[in-house]
């Protein structure tokens, strides 16, 4: 199998018939050779930052990070004394993006976040992921969370998922969001279209119906199949798996 590939305008574009293997009947990743049941989730994948270099390491434990605020994460929730210090100056300059693109017509408002969660076993260690895309298409974040609190059902770790996206969303200023996510049960609850029993969940699902009417103008939230959402996917088994960008305590998904 031969593949195409360009970048152009920072995202990855590739050519679809020639990442298609005729063997398997899949679209595989040109990099980790991974198989993708539709081109969408393959393109997905290779703009997720997925195989992007990790250039923002902790000095103190070496570990390294896809993006800033994966490291602001690791700092916050460690005892990485030193890099703490370092990535203030960094967070202020960050946490004046969104105002800066205000002023030169660059703002993002509209966007796409796509969730999902994982719990090995169920429940058990618990992992969500999140990606958030702009109108265009393109990935303005893509992060991997550890949830370190033992026995996480797969629901949790949905709702945890879906709040810490709909938070990454706010820093970036979005304001009419659309949330896709494989869960039915998260998607008809949110909706309204299914009743809340769980005395685990109810309060991660009023911090997203908090979120959604403090911080939006508009939210719409839409099902769609787990092949489809691959690399939120794969960000939730990097959490459940213990090998994420950031850790958190399923507590942290509420107030």
């Amino acid at each position: 199998m031969t593949t195409g590939t360009g970048v152009q305008d920072g995202n990855i574009y590739l050519d679809e018939d020639q990442c298609y293997n005729y063997d398997s009947g899949t679209w595989d990743c040109p990099q980790c050779y991974r198989e993708f049941y539709s081109f969408k989730a393959l393109d997905q994948h290779v703009n997720s930052g997925v195989h992007s270099a990790k250039s923002y390491r902790c000095n103190d434990c070496e570990r390294q990070f896809t993006s800033l605020t994966s490291l602001m994460a690791h700092c916050e929730s460690s005892y990485c004394v030193y890099a703490n210090n370092v990535v203030q100056t960094l967070a202020s300059d960050y946490e004046r993006g969104p105002q800066l693109m205000l002023t030169n017509g660059n703002s993002y408002t509209e966007a796409t976040l796509e969730f999902d969660g994982s719990a090995k076993p169920n429940p058990g260690n618990g992992g969500s992921g999140y990606v958030l895309y702009n109108s265009n298409g393109r990935v303005l974040e893509s992060t991997s969370i550890e949830i370190l609190d033992g026995g996480i059902t797969n629901n949790e770790a949905e709702y945890a998922a879906l709040v810490w996206g709909m938070e990454c969303a706010n820093r970036f200023n979005i304001r009419s969001l659309l949330v896709k996510g494989d869960s039915e049960l998260v998607i008809d609850q949110m909706n309204g279209r299914k009743n809340l029993y769980s005395k685990n969940l109810k309060p991660i699902w009023k911090q997203a119906k908090y979120l959604e009417s403090k911080f939006f103008s508009k939210v719409r939230y839409e099902h769609f199949y787990r092949n489809e959402n691959q690399v939120a996917n794969e960000n939730a088994n990097e959490g459940s798996d213990c090998y994420a960008d950031e850790q958190k305590h399923i507590n942290d998904a509420y107030y």
